[in-house]
């Protein structure tokens, strides 16, 4: 009975107790400053007239984690994505501003890998593949020069061209046969980082993240309708260049962001 008592008081104290994460789900919610492309080869090869510029968002959302063992989980988020790409450019007289603006929910599905649960510090890394829900797009062109300026944007299934020149300005409004961005896409995302203990149930984490589309992101099969005629919105409108020259075929594009992601997840024993 004696021995049972003090083996009931040591498995108390607290420099022999021990955290085990298997069959524990964490929940909790991120948050990520992003940097974000939109990566096509005729973009990039288009020169003075259509350059990139750094562009930023945000996403943000809810984690979940199961772990079968200590190390080893699967994870499900939920996140909302705010993000696009910026673009100046020139030719002869007229400059050129244009952004695309493209909001996704994403839904990464994630095999998880931390070290050893009882650390203050634990290195965690993650990969997986992710869906990615279109939920809204704008795109933006105003190109000024010669006493004059064009505007032209196109979000949902409508596409807008606004004409001034010399205190004249006129404005017409089309429709376009769909959106000119794809509504689903499918990616890939890693993350490596690091997570540090609360608490035995509150963790913080600061991980790299990063995601990548495969296939385009483009709606290469968007119309624009005029009166009873249709014609491409990608191929014939040139819709980011100054110039009336864009390519004969448009290629692919892939959207890819990168970021900080910070955390806080509190883990709930299932056991």
């Amino acid at each position: 009975m004696k021995l049972a008592r003090y083996a009931w008081f040591a498995l108390g104290l607290p420099w022999l107790s021990v955290y085990a994460q298997q069959g524990t789900l964490k929940v909790g919610g991120i948050l990520l400053p992003q940097n974000t492309w939109l990566l096509n080869q005729s973009d990039s090869d288009a020169g003075p007239e259509l350059d990139y510029k750094t562009t930023f968002g945000f996403a943000g959302g809810l984690t979940t984690t199961y772990n079968f063992t200590d190390n080893i989980g699967i994870g499900l988020d939920v996140l909302f994505s705010r993000e696009g790409q910026r673009y100046e450019g020139r030719e002869d007289e007229a400059t050129l501003k244009a952004q695309t603006l493209l909001n996704y929910l994403k839904v990464p599905l994630l095999f998880r890998f931390n070290s050893d649960p009882n650390s203050s510090v634990q290195l965690s890394f993650f990969i997986g593949p992710q869906a990615n829900f279109l939920l809204a797009y704008r795109d933006k062109l105003e190109v000024t020069g010669g006493g004059g300026s064009f505007i032209g944007e196109a979000k949902g299934t409508t596409v807008s061209y606004t004409l001034s020149f010399a205190g004249y300005s006129e404005t017409e409004e089309e429709k376009l046969s769909a959106g000119a961005y794809r509504s689903f896409v499918f990616g890939g995302v890693f993350g490596l980082g690091a997570g540090f203990k609360l608490t035995d149930e509150v963790l913080l984490s600061i991980n790299f993240r990063a995601d990548y589309t495969f296939g385009d992101v483009e709606n290469k099969e968007a119309k624009i309708i005029h009166d009873n005629d249709e014609h491409e919105y990608w191929e014939n409108e040139a819709p980011k260049y100054v110039g009336s020259n864009p390519p004969k075929k448009r290629p692919a594009t892939a959207a890819l962001t990168g970021g900080l992601m910070v955390g806080v997840t509190y883990s709930l024993p299932l056991r």
